[in-house]
C-alpha cells in the first residue's frame, strides 16, 4: 500500500514509533527512523529487517528540538530518496505533576512534544511533504489528574494540527492527528501498565500503528483530520 513512498518517523526507537515503522516497512515503504538514541534506532532497524520487510530502513539520530538536526534529517532523506512522502510526528515525553510541577520540567515536555513537532512540520512544509500525521493523545479529550505538562502539550498538538491543515490546504499538504488511548509504552511504569490493563484496558502499539497506516494510505485528495483509537473498555469521558 505504501510501495515506493518514503516516510520519516520521529521517536522511532520504541513504542508507537517503532511499531509504525514496522507496519510501514511491511507495506513497502522506505522508512527513516529518527530519535536521540542511535543504538536503539539500530536495534529497531535490525528487528524490522529480520522480518524481511519490503521497504528499506534507515536510521538518522538527532534531536527534534534542535532546528539544525531537523534540517539535516530532511536534507539527508531528500538527498537519498529525492523526496519525502509522509512525516509521522511521534516523538514525545511525559512527566507527572500537577500545578506544582517544576517549570523546567514543564518547559522540557512542551519543547519535545510541541516545538519538536512544529520544527519537523516546518521542514516538511519546506520540502512539500504531502502528508503529516501527528501523534496526539486521548489526554486532549479527557485529561488525567497530575499530568499538567503532558496534557497541555497534547492540547497544543490539536491546535498545531488544525493550523497546519489550514495552511497546508492550498499547498496540497494533508495534516491529521491520531489520538491513542491507553497503550503499552515505555512511558508507563510497570505499575501503571498493570493498573490500566486491569481497569481500563490496554492497546498494543501495533493497533495504533495500523490506525496511522490507514491515515497514510488515504488518497491525496482525502485527509483524516482526527482519529481516536483506544481500548474498547476505556471510558472517553469521566475517567478522572
Amino acid at each position: 500500500m505504501l510501495a515506493g513512498k518514503t516516510a520519516i518517523i520521529t521517536g522511532a526507537s520504541g513504542g508507537i514509533g517503532a511499531s509504525v515503522a514496522r507496519v510501514f516497512a511491511s507495506n513497502g515503504c522506505r522508512v527513516i527512523l529518527t530519535g536521540r538514541r542511535g543504538e536503539a534506532l539500530e536495534k529497531v532497524r535490525r528487528s524490522i529487517e529480520a522480518d524481511n520487510a519490503d521497504g528499506a530502513v534507515d536510521c538518522h539520530a538527532g534531536d527534534v528540538t534542535n532546528a539544525a538536526d531537523v534540517k539535516a534529517l530532511f536534507e539527508t532523506a531528500v538527498r537519498k530518496y529525492e523526496r519525502v512522502d509522509i512525516l509521522v510526528n511521534n516523538a514525545g515525553i511525559t512527566a507527572s505533576g500537577g500545578v506544582e510541577i517544576d517549570v523546567d520540567t514543564f518547559r522540557r515536555v512542551l519543547d519535545v512534544n510541541v516545538v519538536g513537532a512544529f520544527l519537523c512540520a516546518q521542514a516538511a512544509f519546506r520540502h512539500r511533504v504531502p502528508r503529516i500525521i501527528n501523534v496526539g493523545s486521548i489526554s486532549s479529550m479527557a485529561p488525567r489528574p497530575d499530568a499538567t505538562a503532558y496534557t497541555t502539550s497534547k492540547y497544543a498538538i490539536d491546535g498545531l494540527t488544525r493550523s497546519l491543515a489550514l495552511d497546508g490546504r492550498p499547498l496540497g499538504i494533508a495534516v491529521g492527528v491520531v489520538h491513542p488511548g491507553n497503550v503499552s509504552s515505555d512511558l508507563l511504569s510497570p505499575a501503571e501498565v498493570e493498573d490500566r490493563r486491569r481497569t481500563e484496558g490496554l492497546l498494543d502499539a501495533e493497533n495504533v500503528a495500523r490506525s496511522v497506516l490507514l491515515m497514510a494510505t488515504m488518497p491525496p485528495e482525502a485527509n483524516v483530520l482526527e482519529l481516536c483509537v483506544m481500548p474498547t473498555q476505556q471510558p472517553l469521558v469521566g475517567r478522572g
